[in-house]
Protein backbone atom coordinates (compact mmCIF):
# COMPACT_ATOMS: atom_id res chain seq x y z
CA UNK A 1 0.00 0.00 0.00
CA UNK A 2 2.74 2.38 0.99
CA UNK A 3 4.17 2.53 -3.08
CA UNK A 4 1.12 4.14 -4.11
CA UNK A 5 1.26 7.48 -2.60
CA UNK A 6 0.62 10.55 -4.63
CA UNK A 7 4.43 10.73 -5.57
CA UNK A 8 4.72 7.00 -6.75
CA UNK A 9 1.97 7.90 -9.39
CA UNK A 10 3.95 11.30 -10.66
CA UNK A 11 6.86 9.62 -10.96
CA UNK A 12 4.58 7.16 -13.66
CA UNK A 13 2.79 9.86 -15.46
CA UNK A 14 3.42 10.66 -18.94
CA UNK A 15 0.24 11.64 -20.46
CA UNK A 16 0.39 15.27 -18.00
CA UNK A 17 3.44 16.53 -20.03
CA UNK A 18 2.03 15.72 -23.23
CA UNK A 19 -1.39 16.88 -22.64
CA UNK A 20 0.54 20.50 -21.49
CA UNK A 21 3.03 20.33 -24.49
CA UNK A 22 -0.26 19.70 -26.32
CA UNK A 23 -2.28 22.90 -24.98
CA UNK A 24 1.37 25.07 -25.36
CA UNK A 25 1.19 24.32 -29.06
CA UNK A 26 -2.50 25.04 -29.39
CA UNK A 27 -2.33 27.92 -27.81
CA UNK A 28 0.78 28.71 -30.24
CA UNK A 29 -1.34 27.85 -33.35
CA UNK A 30 -3.95 30.39 -32.07
CA UNK A 31 -1.61 33.07 -31.41
CA UNK A 32 0.04 32.93 -35.16
CA UNK A 33 -3.87 33.08 -36.59
CA UNK A 34 -4.33 36.56 -34.94
CA UNK A 35 -4.59 39.50 -36.82
CA UNK A 36 -3.36 42.78 -35.41
CA UNK A 37 -6.57 44.18 -36.06
CA UNK A 38 -8.54 41.59 -33.93
CA UNK A 39 -5.98 42.59 -30.87
CA UNK A 40 -6.91 45.10 -28.68
CA UNK A 41 -5.81 48.74 -28.73
CA UNK A 42 -3.17 49.03 -26.46
CA UNK A 43 -3.38 51.62 -23.78
CA UNK A 44 -1.89 55.12 -24.81
CA UNK A 45 0.68 56.40 -21.92
CA UNK A 46 1.88 60.08 -21.69
CA UNK A 47 4.71 61.05 -19.25
CA UNK A 48 2.68 64.79 -19.46
CA UNK A 49 -0.13 63.89 -17.29
CA UNK A 50 -0.44 65.86 -14.09
CA UNK A 51 0.41 64.33 -11.25
CA UNK A 52 -2.13 63.82 -8.68
CA UNK A 53 -2.30 66.17 -5.22
CA UNK A 54 -1.22 63.00 -3.23
CA UNK A 55 -2.42 64.90 0.35
CA UNK A 56 -4.76 67.85 1.52
CA UNK A 57 -2.66 69.15 4.30
CA UNK A 58 0.93 67.78 5.96
CA UNK A 59 1.46 68.94 9.48
CA UNK A 60 4.56 68.01 11.71
CA UNK A 61 4.01 69.26 15.50
CA UNK A 62 6.66 68.66 17.70
CA UNK A 63 7.58 65.26 16.86
CA UNK A 64 4.58 64.14 15.37
CA UNK A 65 3.98 64.12 11.59
CA UNK A 66 0.76 64.05 10.39
CA UNK A 67 -0.72 63.28 7.02
CA UNK A 68 -4.14 64.43 5.69
CA UNK A 69 -5.17 62.38 2.63
CA UNK A 70 -7.37 64.12 -0.09
CA UNK A 71 -10.12 60.93 1.08
CA UNK A 72 -10.03 61.91 4.66
CA UNK A 73 -7.37 59.20 5.68
CA UNK A 74 -5.31 60.26 8.29
CA UNK A 75 -2.11 58.38 9.17
CA UNK A 76 0.75 59.67 11.67
CA UNK A 77 4.15 59.34 12.87
CA UNK A 78 5.37 59.89 15.96
CA UNK A 79 9.26 60.74 16.64
CA UNK A 80 9.23 62.09 13.27
CA UNK A 81 12.22 64.80 12.17
CA UNK A 82 12.29 67.32 9.50
CA UNK A 83 13.34 65.17 7.29
CA UNK A 84 10.92 63.04 7.29
CA UNK A 85 9.03 66.50 6.71
CA UNK A 86 10.47 67.21 3.66
CA UNK A 87 10.42 63.51 2.26
CA UNK A 88 6.99 63.80 2.14
CA UNK A 89 6.87 66.83 0.46
CA UNK A 90 8.85 65.75 -2.21
CA UNK A 91 7.03 62.10 -2.44
CA UNK A 92 5.82 61.27 -5.90
CA UNK A 93 3.30 58.63 -4.69
CA UNK A 94 1.53 57.23 -1.65
CA UNK A 95 3.55 54.43 -1.46
CA UNK A 96 6.54 56.88 -0.94
CA UNK A 97 4.53 57.96 1.89
CA UNK A 98 3.88 55.27 3.47
CA UNK A 99 7.34 54.21 3.27
CA UNK A 100 8.13 57.20 4.90
CA UNK A 101 5.82 57.09 7.84
CA UNK A 102 6.97 53.80 8.14
CA UNK A 103 4.00 52.23 10.83
CA UNK A 104 2.92 48.17 10.75
CA UNK A 105 -0.38 49.56 11.00
CA UNK A 106 -0.39 52.26 8.18
CA UNK A 107 1.63 49.51 5.56
CA UNK A 108 -0.77 46.68 6.19
CA UNK A 109 -3.72 49.77 5.86
CA UNK A 110 -1.41 50.64 2.28
CA UNK A 111 -1.19 47.46 1.25
CA UNK A 112 -5.04 46.36 1.61
CA UNK A 113 -5.45 49.36 -0.04
CA UNK A 114 -3.37 48.53 -3.17
CA UNK A 115 -5.16 45.32 -3.74
CA UNK A 116 -8.54 46.70 -3.55
CA UNK A 117 -7.40 49.01 -6.22
CA UNK A 118 -6.11 46.39 -8.44
CA UNK A 119 -8.86 44.22 -7.41
CA UNK A 120 -10.99 47.15 -8.89
CA UNK A 121 -9.27 47.76 -12.16
CA UNK A 122 -9.35 44.21 -13.05
CA UNK A 123 -12.40 44.02 -12.99
CA UNK A 124 -13.12 46.61 -14.57
CA UNK A 125 -10.82 45.56 -17.27
CA UNK A 126 -12.72 41.79 -17.10
CA UNK A 127 -15.93 43.62 -17.52
CA UNK A 128 -15.28 44.84 -20.64
CA UNK A 129 -13.47 41.24 -21.83
CA UNK A 130 -16.54 39.37 -20.47
CA UNK A 131 -19.14 41.66 -22.35
CA UNK A 132 -17.57 40.07 -25.85
CA UNK A 133 -18.28 36.18 -25.11
CA UNK A 134 -21.77 34.44 -25.63
CA UNK A 135 -21.48 33.14 -22.12
CA UNK A 136 -22.01 36.55 -20.37
CA UNK A 137 -24.55 39.50 -19.69
CA UNK A 138 -23.14 42.51 -18.44
CA UNK A 139 -25.61 44.86 -16.43
CA UNK A 140 -24.79 47.70 -14.14
CA UNK A 141 -20.97 46.83 -13.40
CA UNK A 142 -21.78 43.02 -12.39
CA UNK A 143 -21.32 39.72 -14.47
CA UNK A 144 -24.34 37.18 -15.12
CA UNK A 145 -24.16 33.94 -16.92
CA UNK A 146 -26.59 34.02 -19.53
CA UNK A 147 -30.11 33.32 -18.45
CA UNK A 148 -29.36 33.16 -14.89
CA UNK A 149 -30.56 36.53 -12.96
CA UNK A 150 -27.87 35.66 -10.02
CA UNK A 151 -24.55 37.89 -10.08
CA UNK A 152 -21.37 35.98 -10.56
CA UNK A 153 -19.08 36.74 -7.19
CA UNK A 154 -16.01 39.17 -8.35
CA UNK A 155 -13.47 35.88 -7.48
CA UNK A 156 -15.13 33.71 -10.09
CA UNK A 157 -15.40 36.49 -12.51
CA UNK A 158 -11.82 37.26 -12.05
CA UNK A 159 -11.09 33.54 -12.27
CA UNK A 160 -13.37 33.84 -15.99
CA UNK A 161 -11.15 36.68 -16.91
CA UNK A 162 -7.78 34.75 -15.79
CA UNK A 163 -9.44 31.49 -18.19
CA UNK A 164 -10.32 33.62 -21.29
CA UNK A 165 -6.49 35.87 -20.60
CA UNK A 166 -4.62 32.60 -21.23
CA UNK A 167 -5.80 32.86 -24.98
CA UNK A 168 -5.08 33.87 -28.29
CA UNK A 169 -7.24 34.91 -31.11
CA UNK A 170 -10.90 36.01 -32.36
CA UNK A 171 -13.35 35.67 -30.12
CA UNK A 172 -15.25 32.63 -32.07
CA UNK A 173 -11.43 30.92 -31.97
CA UNK A 174 -11.03 31.47 -28.15
CA UNK A 175 -15.13 30.28 -28.00
CA UNK A 176 -13.90 27.01 -29.29
CA UNK A 177 -10.87 26.50 -26.98
CA UNK A 178 -13.57 27.38 -24.15
CA UNK A 179 -15.84 24.78 -25.25
CA UNK A 180 -13.53 22.10 -24.90
CA UNK A 181 -11.61 24.04 -21.42
CA UNK A 182 -12.49 21.42 -19.00
CA UNK A 183 -12.08 24.07 -15.84
CA UNK A 184 -13.96 26.93 -17.74
CA UNK A 185 -16.93 24.32 -18.10
CA UNK A 186 -16.31 23.06 -14.73
CA UNK A 187 -16.59 26.70 -13.38
CA UNK A 188 -19.41 27.24 -15.40
CA UNK A 189 -21.53 24.15 -13.79
CA UNK A 190 -20.18 25.00 -10.47
CA UNK A 191 -22.33 28.36 -10.57
CA UNK A 192 -25.50 26.65 -11.84
CA UNK A 193 -25.44 23.94 -9.22
CA UNK A 194 -24.84 27.02 -6.74
CA UNK A 195 -27.92 28.63 -7.84
CA UNK A 196 -29.84 26.00 -7.69
CA UNK A 197 -29.26 25.91 -3.63
CA UNK A 198 -32.12 27.36 -2.05
CA UNK A 199 -29.58 29.39 0.70
CA UNK A 200 -28.79 32.51 -0.88
CA UNK A 201 -25.92 33.58 1.03
CA UNK A 202 -24.06 29.75 0.32
CA UNK A 203 -24.51 30.22 -2.82
CA UNK A 204 -22.93 33.88 -2.75
CA UNK A 205 -19.77 33.01 -0.73
CA UNK A 206 -19.32 29.43 -1.63
CA UNK A 207 -16.25 30.13 -4.48
CA UNK A 208 -14.47 32.56 -2.47
CA UNK A 209 -14.64 30.06 0.69
CA UNK A 210 -13.29 27.53 -1.52
CA UNK A 211 -10.97 28.95 -2.97
CA UNK A 212 -9.28 30.86 0.14
CA UNK A 213 -9.51 27.16 1.42
CA UNK A 214 -7.41 25.36 -0.84
CA UNK A 215 -10.70 23.43 -2.36
CA UNK A 216 -10.92 22.32 -5.88
CA UNK A 217 -13.74 22.25 -8.12
CA UNK A 218 -14.58 19.32 -10.63
CA UNK A 219 -15.48 19.23 -14.29
CA UNK A 220 -19.05 18.36 -13.33
CA UNK A 221 -18.83 21.21 -10.98
CA UNK A 222 -18.51 19.43 -7.68
CA UNK A 223 -15.88 20.28 -5.07
CA UNK A 224 -13.48 17.73 -3.83
CA UNK A 225 -13.31 17.80 0.19
CA UNK A 226 -12.23 16.23 3.20
CA UNK A 227 -13.42 14.84 6.32
CA UNK A 228 -12.71 12.17 9.28
CA UNK A 229 -14.14 8.83 9.82
CA UNK A 230 -14.34 5.99 12.21
CA UNK A 231 -12.66 2.60 11.27
CA UNK A 232 -15.23 -0.31 12.41
CA UNK A 233 -13.60 -3.06 10.98
CA UNK A 234 -9.91 -4.39 12.78
CA UNK A 235 -6.38 -2.72 11.85
CA UNK A 236 -5.46 -3.97 8.35
CA UNK A 237 -8.64 -6.02 7.60
CA UNK A 238 -9.63 -2.70 4.82
CA UNK A 239 -5.76 -3.22 3.26
CA UNK A 240 -7.93 -3.77 -0.15
CA UNK A 241 -10.22 -1.24 0.27
CA UNK A 242 -7.33 1.59 0.95
CA UNK A 243 -5.76 0.12 -1.96
CA UNK A 244 -8.58 -0.22 -4.78
CA UNK A 245 -9.88 3.43 -3.68
CA UNK A 246 -6.27 5.19 -3.75
CA UNK A 247 -5.04 2.97 -6.77
CA UNK A 248 -8.55 3.88 -8.92
CA UNK A 249 -8.36 7.89 -8.26
CA UNK A 250 -5.47 8.26 -8.74
CA UNK A 251 -4.75 6.34 -12.39
CA UNK A 252 -7.85 8.67 -13.27
CA UNK A 253 -6.81 11.70 -11.64
CA UNK A 254 -2.51 11.73 -12.02
CA UNK A 255 -2.68 9.28 -14.98
CA UNK A 256 -5.09 10.45 -16.50
CA UNK A 257 -5.93 6.95 -17.71
CA UNK A 258 -9.33 4.19 -17.56
CA UNK A 259 -9.45 2.19 -14.43
CA UNK A 260 -10.84 0.16 -16.82
CA UNK A 261 -7.89 -0.91 -18.34
CA UNK A 262 -6.05 -2.33 -15.18
CA UNK A 263 -6.18 -5.38 -13.06
CA UNK A 264 -5.43 -5.65 -9.32
CA UNK A 265 -3.31 -8.60 -8.16
CA UNK A 266 -1.96 -9.70 -4.80
CA UNK A 267 1.35 -11.97 -4.06
CA UNK A 268 2.12 -12.72 -0.25
CA UNK A 269 -0.31 -10.00 1.24
CA UNK A 270 1.02 -7.05 -1.13
CA UNK A 271 -1.42 -5.87 -3.45
CA UNK A 272 -0.08 -4.55 -7.39
CA UNK A 273 -1.30 -2.73 -10.23
CA UNK A 274 -1.04 -3.71 -13.80
CA UNK A 275 -2.53 -3.31 -17.14
CA UNK A 276 -5.43 -5.73 -18.19
CA UNK A 277 -4.00 -8.56 -19.65
CA UNK A 278 -5.44 -12.67 -19.78
CA UNK A 279 -3.97 -12.62 -15.89
CA UNK A 280 -6.96 -12.04 -14.03
CA UNK A 281 -5.71 -11.13 -10.52
CA UNK A 282 -8.09 -9.82 -7.86
CA UNK A 283 -10.19 -8.25 -10.72
CA UNK A 284 -10.35 -5.41 -12.63
CA UNK A 285 -9.65 -1.76 -11.48
CA UNK A 286 -13.04 0.03 -12.01
CA UNK A 287 -14.80 -2.82 -11.21
CA UNK A 288 -13.64 -3.48 -7.81
CA UNK A 289 -13.68 -0.08 -6.99
CA UNK A 290 -17.72 -0.30 -7.84
CA UNK A 291 -18.33 -2.83 -6.03
CA UNK A 292 -17.12 -1.36 -2.87
CA UNK A 293 -20.46 -0.40 -1.33
CA UNK A 294 -20.80 -4.23 -0.89
CA UNK A 295 -17.44 -5.36 0.75
CA UNK A 296 -17.88 -6.06 4.50
CA UNK A 297 -14.54 -4.49 5.09
CA UNK A 298 -15.57 -1.15 3.78
CA UNK A 299 -17.18 0.36 6.91
CA UNK A 300 -16.65 3.31 8.68
CA UNK A 301 -19.07 5.75 10.89
CA UNK A 302 -18.46 9.46 12.48
CA UNK A 303 -17.03 10.03 15.56
CA UNK A 304 -19.82 12.05 16.97
CA UNK A 305 -22.94 10.03 16.68
CA UNK A 306 -21.34 6.45 15.67
CA UNK A 307 -24.35 6.15 13.58
CA UNK A 308 -23.37 7.10 10.24
CA UNK A 309 -23.17 4.04 7.76
CA UNK A 310 -19.96 5.91 5.30
CA UNK A 311 -18.81 3.57 3.15
CA UNK A 312 -16.11 4.31 0.03
CA UNK A 313 -18.61 4.68 -2.95
CA UNK A 314 -21.76 5.08 -1.43
CA UNK A 315 -23.57 8.49 -0.84
CA UNK A 316 -24.15 9.37 3.00
CA UNK A 317 -26.64 11.79 3.41
CA UNK A 318 -28.85 13.23 6.26
CA UNK A 319 -32.59 14.32 6.39
CA UNK A 320 -32.47 18.22 5.19
CA UNK A 321 -35.11 19.13 7.82
CA UNK A 322 -32.29 18.13 10.63
CA UNK A 323 -29.48 20.14 9.20
CA UNK A 324 -28.92 23.40 10.90
CA UNK A 325 -29.11 26.24 7.85
CA UNK A 326 -27.47 29.23 10.15
CA UNK A 327 -24.04 30.18 9.15
CA UNK A 328 -23.61 31.74 12.42
CA UNK A 329 -23.25 28.43 14.23
CA UNK A 330 -20.62 25.58 11.93
CA UNK A 331 -20.74 23.33 14.24
CA UNK A 332 -24.18 22.80 14.43
CA UNK A 333 -26.16 19.77 12.81
CA UNK A 334 -24.83 18.78 9.44
CA UNK A 335 -22.38 16.49 7.51
CA UNK A 336 -19.13 18.27 7.85
CA UNK A 337 -15.94 18.75 5.65
CA UNK A 338 -13.26 20.52 5.74
CA UNK A 339 -9.84 20.86 3.53
CA UNK A 340 -6.78 22.89 5.09
CA UNK A 341 -7.91 22.11 8.81
CA UNK A 342 -8.15 18.22 8.76
CA UNK A 343 -5.51 17.54 10.36
CA UNK A 344 -6.16 19.81 13.44
CA UNK A 345 -9.33 17.53 13.67
CA UNK A 346 -9.28 15.26 16.73
CA UNK A 347 -11.77 13.21 15.57
CA UNK A 348 -11.66 9.81 13.60
CA UNK A 349 -9.04 7.85 12.92
CA UNK A 350 -8.84 7.93 9.02
CA UNK A 351 -9.13 10.33 6.14
CA UNK A 352 -11.57 10.27 3.32
CA UNK A 353 -11.72 12.31 -0.02
CA UNK A 354 -15.27 13.42 -0.37
CA UNK A 355 -17.38 14.86 -3.36
CA UNK A 356 -19.88 17.42 -2.84
CA UNK A 357 -22.45 19.49 -4.80
CA UNK A 358 -22.80 23.05 -4.21
CA UNK A 359 -26.93 22.47 -4.05
CA UNK A 360 -26.40 20.49 -1.14
CA UNK A 361 -24.68 22.89 1.05
CA UNK A 362 -26.34 24.21 4.11
CA UNK A 363 -23.56 26.58 5.74
CA UNK A 364 -20.41 27.42 5.49
CA UNK A 365 -17.89 28.82 8.00
CA UNK A 366 -14.02 30.18 8.56
CA UNK A 367 -12.65 26.77 7.39
CA UNK A 368 -15.46 24.34 7.67
CA UNK A 369 -18.60 23.91 6.27
CA UNK A 370 -22.09 21.33 6.57
CA UNK A 371 -23.83 19.68 3.68
CA UNK A 372 -26.75 17.47 4.02
CA UNK A 373 -25.49 14.67 1.22
CA UNK A 374 -21.35 14.00 0.38
CA UNK A 375 -19.81 10.71 -1.62
CA UNK A 376 -16.96 9.08 0.14
CA UNK A 377 -14.15 8.64 -3.04
CA UNK A 378 -11.16 7.26 -1.54
CA UNK A 379 -9.63 7.17 1.45
CA UNK A 380 -6.54 9.38 1.96
CA UNK A 381 -3.03 8.62 4.00
CA UNK A 382 -2.52 11.20 6.00
CA UNK A 383 0.44 12.43 4.84
CA UNK A 384 -1.13 13.14 2.25
CA UNK A 385 -4.85 14.60 3.48
CA UNK A 386 -3.99 17.90 3.21
CA UNK A 387 -1.07 18.09 0.25
CA UNK A 388 -3.18 16.37 -1.74
CA UNK A 389 -6.01 19.24 -2.89
CA UNK A 390 -2.68 21.64 -3.56
CA UNK A 391 -1.05 19.13 -6.08
CA UNK A 392 -1.23 20.36 -9.26
CA UNK A 393 -0.45 17.10 -10.36
CA UNK A 394 -3.44 15.28 -8.61
CA UNK A 395 -6.61 16.44 -11.55
CA UNK A 396 -9.58 16.44 -9.33
CA UNK A 397 -11.23 17.06 -12.59
CA UNK A 398 -11.15 14.15 -13.46
CA UNK A 399 -13.03 12.35 -10.51
CA UNK A 400 -16.74 13.27 -10.81
CA UNK A 401 -18.33 11.22 -13.94
CA UNK A 402 -20.34 8.31 -11.99
CA UNK A 403 -21.32 10.60 -9.61
CA UNK A 404 -22.70 13.31 -11.77
CA UNK A 405 -24.87 10.46 -14.06
CA UNK A 406 -26.40 10.09 -10.32
CA UNK A 407 -27.21 13.72 -9.50
CA UNK A 408 -28.58 14.50 -13.06
CA UNK A 409 -30.87 11.51 -12.53
CA UNK A 410 -33.75 13.03 -10.06
CA UNK A 411 -32.14 16.54 -10.72
CA UNK A 412 -35.40 18.64 -11.13
CA UNK A 413 -37.06 16.93 -7.92
CA UNK A 414 -34.10 17.08 -5.87
CA UNK A 415 -33.73 21.05 -6.50
CA UNK A 416 -37.41 21.64 -6.22
CA UNK A 417 -37.40 19.79 -2.61
CA UNK A 418 -35.04 22.57 -1.62
CA UNK A 419 -36.83 25.33 -2.09
CA UNK A 420 -39.83 23.66 -0.86
CA UNK A 421 -37.60 23.16 2.27
CA UNK A 422 -36.35 26.17 2.84
CA UNK A 423 -39.85 27.62 2.81
CA UNK A 424 -40.70 25.44 5.25
CA UNK A 425 -38.24 27.31 7.73
CA UNK A 426 -38.70 30.16 10.38
CA UNK A 427 -36.07 32.46 8.60
CA UNK A 428 -35.64 31.62 4.92
CA UNK A 429 -34.12 33.52 2.22
CA UNK A 430 -34.95 32.46 -1.45
CA UNK A 431 -33.09 33.96 -3.90
CA UNK A 432 -34.45 36.04 -7.02
CA UNK A 433 -34.69 32.48 -9.27
CA UNK A 434 -37.88 32.07 -10.97
CA UNK A 435 -39.30 28.83 -11.80
CA UNK A 436 -38.29 29.62 -15.76
CA UNK A 437 -34.55 30.04 -14.65
CA UNK A 438 -34.46 26.83 -12.44
CA UNK A 439 -35.79 24.85 -15.06
CA UNK A 440 -33.08 26.69 -17.74
CA UNK A 441 -30.58 25.63 -15.43
CA UNK A 442 -31.78 22.42 -14.73
CA UNK A 443 -31.71 21.92 -18.81
CA UNK A 444 -27.81 23.43 -19.00
CA UNK A 445 -26.96 20.90 -16.39
CA UNK A 446 -28.49 18.19 -18.24
CA UNK A 447 -26.26 18.72 -21.25
CA UNK A 448 -23.61 16.96 -19.08
CA UNK A 449 -24.85 13.52 -19.92
CA UNK A 450 -23.50 14.03 -23.93
CA UNK A 451 -20.17 14.45 -22.32
CA UNK A 452 -19.81 11.76 -20.19
CA UNK A 453 -18.15 9.21 -22.31
CA UNK A 454 -21.17 7.07 -22.63
CA UNK A 455 -20.80 6.05 -19.07
CA UNK A 456 -23.67 3.89 -17.67
CA UNK A 457 -22.76 3.20 -14.51
CA UNK A 458 -25.03 4.84 -11.48
CA UNK A 459 -23.46 4.47 -7.84
CA UNK A 460 -26.70 3.27 -6.07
Amino acid sequence: MSKFTLDWFKTKKDLLDLQIEGQKLENKVLKSLVKDEELPPKEVKTPYNEPKKLYSNLRLIGDTLTVIFEDGDIISKTCATQEDFTKIRQAMSRDEIFTVIGTHEATKERKKEIQKEERVQKLSCGLALLKKYKYFTIKDNSVYLKGIDRTLPPLLVEKFVEIIDSYWGSVDQIEKCLEKNDEFQGLKNFFMWCCLNPRAEVASDLYDFLERNSFRITKQGFFVALRNVVTLTPEGDNKLVQFISNAYNKVKAVWKQDPNKYIVTESWGSYSLEKSSKKKGIGNLKDLYLDLPNMLENRFTDDWTRTFDIRVGKVVDMPMDKCNWSRANCAAAGLHFTADEINYVGCGDTSVLILINPMKVVGIGTSKGRCYEYLPIMTVPREESTSILHDVDFDTLELDEDYAIRELARLTEIAKAGFTAETTKDKFNLPAISDIQMNNIINSLSKMKATLKKRVSVIK
